[in-house]
């Protein structure tokens, strides 16, 4: 069973929103009302903090800074990964970090960067990413900028901000909007950033057992008609209105095990042959011969496969996979998984390819 005690590397928010969506608003209501909590806080253009003023002389070098209330802030000017480690000089002060990547910033670079260093996992992990999104302008952001929707999808929090400027109507249209670039995720409203911090932070959003439960949740979702499948495959789909853009949701359940020769040989090829358009994959596998669950996840090319708990002996042993991206073409996505089910894997990844 996996022991959340037993990891005390230190918990990693990366929160992202368009520009004027109010991240810093946030941040600051963060740090004010967690008083319990203590922030490594790193912010691409230091100019745009505003914490007060309180920020004291530097700790371990000219871009950290430790503020009178015992939260460190520190100036991203140059490589992640050198910071991250000057950090872990002061990390006996803190509980938490927040990265706040700018209003115009891919955050899966953000992601990527403490998924792809061993030495970086062994001192952080990633908590959860938070996206921020303005309720009163986000038709328009997202339709004009795709950077927006980028981050949306990246998210497995969504704070719907400025609730205070629109009507119930217009809020509900922000949140089936946003629903439509990412469904899986959770969506939060609040005015003025003022959130709980226990609703953002400390959420394991990327640890086996709670993405064994988001999986299951997904999987629930009412059952797509379509042709008829194989034994051992169903198509799981929300169903949503006509989208006004190209990116797709698309969530599926299998009844049989996969060979985990063949999935991780296709898996690579999926992502080879997408590229950037696949945002997030997220999902539990059932491979033949494995007494333990598997659990895959990966942030664009960056591919994360881990040991979840072992199958019950009372259990039903199924795989439910959900993929995030871009003009995905669930058809090619549903033959291809077809065929690999059945164990016909350059079948499979013909398909993919043509």
């Amino acid at each position: 069973m996996y022991d959340y005690t037993d990891d005390d590397r230190l918990p990693v928010t990366i929160l992202t929103g368009f520009l004027g969506a109010g991240k810093t608003t946030l941040l600051n209501n963060l740090i004010k009302t967690g008083p319990d909590k203590k922030f490594a806080v790193i912010e691409n253009e230091f100019g745009e903090i505003s914490i007060d003023n309180d920020l004291i002389v530097g700790v371990e070098n000219d871009n950290i800074f430790e503020m009178s209330n015992g939260c460190i802030c520190c100036t991203l000017n140059g490589d992640l990964a050198e910071l991250l480690f000057d950090i872990l000089n002061i990390r006996h002060k803190l509980t938490h970090m927040v990265v706040e990547t700018t209003g115009i910033a891919d955050p899966s670079t953000v992601v990527q960067a403490f998924m792809s260093s061993e030495q970086i996992e062994m001192f952080y992990r990633i908590d959860s990413v938070v996206c921020l999104v303005d309720a009163r302008n986000i038709k328009a952001i997202a339709a004009d900028t795709e950077m927006a929707a980028k981050q949306i999808t990246y998210a497995d929090t969504i704070v719907l901000n400025k609730t205070d400027l629109v009507d119930e109507a217009t809020l509900a249209a922000a949140e089936e909007l946003v629903r439509t670039y990412n469904p899986f995720a959770k969506i939060i409203r609040c005015s003025f950033g003022m959130i709980d911090p226990e609703a953002l932070l400390d959420t394991w959003a990327y640890a086996p057992p709670v993405i064994e439960s988001f999986s299951l949740d997904a999987s629930r979702m009412k059952l797509s008609s379509g042709v008829l499948k194989p034994a051992g495959f169903a198509l799981v789909q929300k169903q949503q209105t006509p989208l006004a853009h190209d990116i797709e949701s698309h969530s599926y359940t299998f009844t049989r095990d996969f060979d985990p020769h063949k999935f991780n040989f296709w898996l690579d090829h999926l992502i080879e042959y997408y590229g950037a358009g696949i945002y997030r994959i997220k999902g539990i596998v059932s491979f033949a011969g494995v007494a333990q669950k598997v659990v895959v996840q990966s942030v664009r090319d960056h591919i994360m496969i881990s040991a979840g708990e072992n199958w019950q002996a009372d259990e039903s042993r199924s795989s439910r996979i959900i993929f995030i991206g871009k003009q995905l073409s669930h058809l090619r996505l549903e033959e291809s998984l077809v065929e690999l089910l059945g164990g016909d894997l350059q079948q499979s990844v013909n398909l993919l390819q043509r």
